[in-house]
């Protein structure tokens, strides 16, 4: 049996207790002084549209029916090399499978692939992987499944979108932009987890497995040197000791000049710099016992990440009123404030497995530990109107155990549970001209809140496998979690003063969430086709927005009932592949990402109802031995059934009805689409292997993303829908040469390859709105090579 894997201000209620006031209001006295005045400045042109041709996509489709070597979906192959292409083990029911045989919507990337696609940091697993958009707006992770995620988690709400990192889940994606070294293979579960990774999973889990030690020598490396002085060096080495002993080291270092220059001070931002070391130590006396102790540390400091170009022209542009103008570049922002901003974290895990006769059992014990600081011009202009400097992180201890059988009669069984105790920290200090705080006082004398949140998770899950006759397999599960936090907050004299004069510096807040969330499945296996239909209960536990500056009301739990059917296709000669799934999902008291500057940025509310439907398609064939094509859609309607006070900003006007600005409002969105939720996403990729001669292979590696335009923030962040990504198409090349051996390789990459303008996030707020942008065109050389096997 193979091996088994485990897997800032407060909210009254669910609204700002400030709503349009203090900040709000100090701002539109100026703006309609100054707008009196006759001082309102011409409108810049916003950003310039992006235009996809659709005749392009589909004949570059047609062309190459795209993707690599991988398993995405539902796709792609472990191997080119291998012509099965049901070989790819996967471990999304704890359990390992073939890629065929698992009811679930799931993405497959293989290690190899992940070299080949150039796929170097967590987000860029959306270039493969229908239905994902995975936006990184100010450097925070925001991964979104069928349209189900939030902007910025907090460390008292976590992300729907889960993370297992070899098989433990990660609680904070603050911090979690880290680095892809030495993979064995990424997992996209597609659809609410709610009984084995059902953690926080409404919108589905990605779990990330570095690879192994293995008894046998092997050291492989890479030298890279790319555009913006990009500079990359990374390498892995496993050393077998004797029979039963093996080690395996990896580390990766890289560095990058910015491509953002911020005029104000004359320097590139959105530079970094990051370096990791991971070690790991297997240890297997005999056939039924194994062991696996490991340690990782990362370290990344980037240049002004939350750094954003203001677009909005006078009246709503705020420092445009002060005769302060925008950055007129696309690449360009103009901001007084210009931080570094390091993330640390750090792990150790010991995974157990035992197997005796026909049951398994697996141990993983981990300890996390995250770290991140980031600061924020919030007016984003050389003036310092306001801004934020947050702090997040803390320490994580989890335990997962589980037993599992493979009887060979028609009854089999998984189940085991998931303790953890987590113990974080955020802080926030607020400061700007606007409140009358110098940005240079120290801290003690700004505004700022201290938060210590602590949760104690426990879950219990267990699945049933019953065969009631040939061919057909029906699952059976459940799973019952218990999520406890308590938040206690400490906030300065001046944020007392300002906004809880009544209460005390120091208060704490508890609550308990229980849920039992079940999951049904059935399935039929002709042989060739797998067909499935299931249904499943997801559960995000509820808890508080943090930092907060006064005593405020939970944010509610999410619940979501998702139905599916399914077929997974293998051909005879195992060498096509194609697979189909629809979805329909019933979202309550959604938690959704809102804008509040007072706050300093995102915080989150429920919505009350969402639903979402949608079909998946995708397509892998091995044409022959030097080229495999792939290829996956993804249509999704996601709209709000209810969303009747959703937070938005409105245009403001004075008694003449002329704009003043932007005001914090409520709006009704109900009826309106989902946030990151596109109504088409197709993906494409080839791998072609071209002998160049008896000795030496050539090989070539293009993948094609397309999306329809979708929303970053609910409704836009307003009226006006400021707050949105225009259609877009990015193409990504990747190739080298080498001898057939493997020993070595040229190649090189280039990401962007249409060198497309476009954004990783937009936010309207009272200063006017501001876009952070993806990178341009970037390209470098890169030298492979490997020793052993």
């Amino acid at each position: 049996m193979s091996r088994l894997l485990s897997g800032a201000l407060a909210t009254q209620g669910k609204r700002s207790i400030i709503g349009a006031t203090t900040t709000d209001a100090i701002l539109h006295s100026h703006k309609i002084k100054i707008w009196r005045e006759g001082t309102m400045s011409l409108w810049l042109n916003r950003a310039r549209k992006h235009v996809v041709h659709s005749a392009y996509l589909v004949s570059v489709l047609g062309a190459t029916s795209l993707y690599p070597p991988m398993a995405n979906a539902q796709a792609g192959e472990a191997a080119v090399e291998e012509a099965d292409v049901d070989t790819i083990v996967v471990s999304a029911q704890r359990r390992s499978e073939t890629l065929r045989q698992v009811p679930i919507s799931v993405t497959v990337i293989a290690g190899k692939a992940v070299e080949d696609l150039n796929i170097r940091n967590v987000n860029n697993i959306q270039t493969v992987t229908p239905g994902l958009i995975f936006d990184t707006g100010a450097s925070f992770p925001q991964a979104y499944i069928r349209g189900l995620g939030v902007a910025t988690p907090t460390p008292g709400l976590e992300a729907p979108v889960a993370l297992y990192v070899d098989g433990s889940y990660v609680p904070r994606s603050v911090g979690t932009l880290f680095d892809l070294v030495d993979i064995d293979s990424i997992q996209v579960l597609k659809g609410p987890q709610g009984t084995l990774y059902g953690r926080n999973a409404t919108g589905g889990a990605i779990l990330i497995t570095t690879a192994d030690p293995t008894s046998e020598f092997d050291a492989k490396g890479s030298l890279e040197y790319g555009r913006f002085n990009r500079v990359r060096g990374e390498a892995s080495v496993n050393l077998p000791v004797g029979e039963t002993l093996a080690f395996r080291f990896a580390g990766a270092y890289s560095q990058q000049d910015g491509f953002v220059t911020n005029i104000a001070t004359g320097k590139k931002i959105r530079g970094f710099e990051s370096y990791l070391v991971r070690g790991k130590v297997k240890w297997e006396p005999s056939p039924e016992f194994r062991a696996v102790l490991g340690a990782e540390y990362q370290d990344i400091a980037i240049d002004s990440p939350a750094a954003g170009r203001q677009v909005a022209e006078a009246p709503f542009c705020v420092s445009c009123l002060f005769g302060v103008p925008n950055a007129p570049g696309f690449y360009q922002v103009n901001e007084d404030l210009d931080v570094d901003s390091p993330r640390h974290s750090w792990y150790t895990y010991l995974n157990l497995d035992y197997e005796a006769g026909n049951i398994a059992a697996m141990s993983t014990t981990t300890y996390r530990h995250v770290y991140t600081f980031s600061a924020s011009d919030v007016d984003h202009s050389s003036l310092s109107l306001q801004g934020v400097r947050p702090y997040f992180g803390g320490g994580t201890f989890e335990q997962d155990f589980q037993i599992s059988s493979s009887f060979d009669g028609p009854i089999n069984f998984l189940a085991g549970g998931q303790y953890i105790s987590d113990r974080a920290f955020s802080r926030m200090a607020i400061f700007g001209d606007v409140i009358g705080i110098p940005k240079d006082i120290p801290e003690e004398q700004q505004i700022y809140s201290n938060g210590r949140l602590q949760t104690e998770t426990f879950a219990a899950f267990a699945e049933i496998y019953l065969k009631p006759i040939d061919r057909v397999t029906v699952t059976v599960g459940g799973r019952y979690s218990t999520d406890r936090r308590s938040l206690t907050t400490e906030e300065s004299p001046i944020a007392q003063l300002f906004f809880n004069p009544t209460g005390s510096p120091t208060f704490t807040q508890s609550v308990r969430y229980t849920k039992f969330t079940p999951r049904f499945v059935l399935a039929y296996d002709t042989g060739d086709i797998n067909f499935y239909a299931s249904y499943t209960k997801g559960f995000k536990a509820g808890g508080f927005n943090t930092p907060a500056f006064a005593i405020q009301e939970a944010i509610e739990p999410e619940n979501i009932d998702s139905y599916e059917i399914g077929a997974k296709f293998v051909s005879p000669d195992r060498r096509t592949r194609m697979n189909i799934s629809a979805f329909l999902y019933n979202h309550k008291d959604v938690q959704v990402s809102v804008i509040n500057v007072a706050r300093g940025g995102q915080v989150i509310e429920n919505a009350a109802s969402a639903r979402g439907k949608g079909v998946e398609f995708d397509l892998s064939h091995r044409v022959n031995d030097w080229l495999t094509v792939s290829g996956g859609a993804a249509y999704l309607r996601a709209e709000y059934r209810s969303h009747p006070n959703a937070q938005a900003y409105l245009i403001a006007r004075d008694g003449a009805g002329i704009p003043v600005g932007y005001v914090s409002g409520i709006e009704d969105l109900s009826g309106y689409r989902l946030p990151r939720a596109p109504k088409l996403t197709l993906n494409g990729g080839a791998d072609i292997n071209i002998p160049v001669n008896s000795d030496w292979n050539a090989r070539l590696t293009p993948t094609i993303r397309y999306t329809t335009g979708y929303d970053f923030i609910a409704g836009a962040g307003g009226p006006s829908r400021n707050d949105r990504q225009r259609a877009l198409t990015l193409v990504n090349l990747s190739g080298g040469v080498g001898p057939n051996s493997g020993k070595y390789e040229i190649g090189f990459y280039i990401d962007n390859l249409l060198n497309k303008k476009y954004y990783e996030q937009i936010v309207t707020s009272v200063f006017g709105y501001e876009t952070y942008v993806a990178p341009p065109i970037t390209y470098g050389a890169r030298l492979k090579f490997r020793i052993g096997n």
